[in-house]
């Protein structure tokens, strides 16, 4: 019986320790000024990762992507697509012929 009185003796000097306990006075606006420095740091972070990409360098690589579009688009119509599949297929031994199986 004696573990249980000490056990409720340090259960009663807990609760009594948890009365001693004051309020700590902090300024109104700790939680903005904390707040706007977090996000101010990660805005500067943001702006100095794209500032090299301005819009005159925007228009030229849409420009470069359009012109390299307008190019493959030209060659690939201007090519016989099926000639050059069939050649590619016969070069590798890729075509399908019933004489070289080696099943039958």
């Amino acid at each position: 019986m004696e573990t249980n009185k000490d056990i409720n003796q340090k259960v009663e000097a807990t609760l009594a320790s948890a009365d001693h306990i004051e309020e700590v006075k902090v300024s109104p606006f700790l939680k903005d000024k904390a707040l706007r420095q977090i996000f101010s740091e990660n805005k500067e972070k943001e702006s100095q990762l794209w500032t090299w990409f301005t819009p005159q360098l925007q228009f030229a690589a849409l420009v470069l992507i359009v012109a390299i579009n307008v190019y493959a688009l030209v060659q690939f119509r201007s090519s016989n697509y099926d000639s050059d599949v069939s050649n590619f297929a016969e070069s590798y031994g890729l075509l399908e012929s019933d004489s070289d199986t080696l099943i039958n």
